[in-house]
């Protein structure tokens, strides 16, 4: 029965993101990211949303991208690339259930 649960939502698991790890800072703080390439599988969805980035700080959220299945190496020190375009990560929820970690919520930004 869960194996056709699964197969049911993968089905809606159809867009790639590539996130790339921050490598370090230029003498002005800005990031360079050439770390670790991270592919990941799920659902990217559009919808405007104030929320809290790491350090506390109201930001604004233009989209949230779940995954399908945990990935727990994600932060939000990576960029989040789609196609052409790159969107800084604001937040990064690891959800689990008596079972465990099963997906992860990127929150993205531009």
């Amino acid at each position: 029965m869960a194996d056709a649960i699964y197969s049911k939502v993968l089905e809606f698991m159809t867009d790639t993101v590539t996130f790339t790890g921050k490598s370090s800072v230029d003498k002005y703080n800005k990031p360079t990211f050439a770390g670790t390439v991270t592919s990941a599988v799920g659902r990217l969805i559009y919808d405007t949303k104030k929320s809290y980035d790491a350090q506390g700080i109201e930001v604004t959220d233009i989209g949230r991208f779940i995954t399908y299945g945990p990935q727990t190496a994600i932060t939000v020190n990576h960029k989040m690339v789609v196609g052409a375009t790159t969107f800084t990560v604001n937040g990064v929820d690891n959800i689990a259930d008596e079972n465990g970690a099963h997906h992860t919520v990127v929150r993205f930004g531009g």
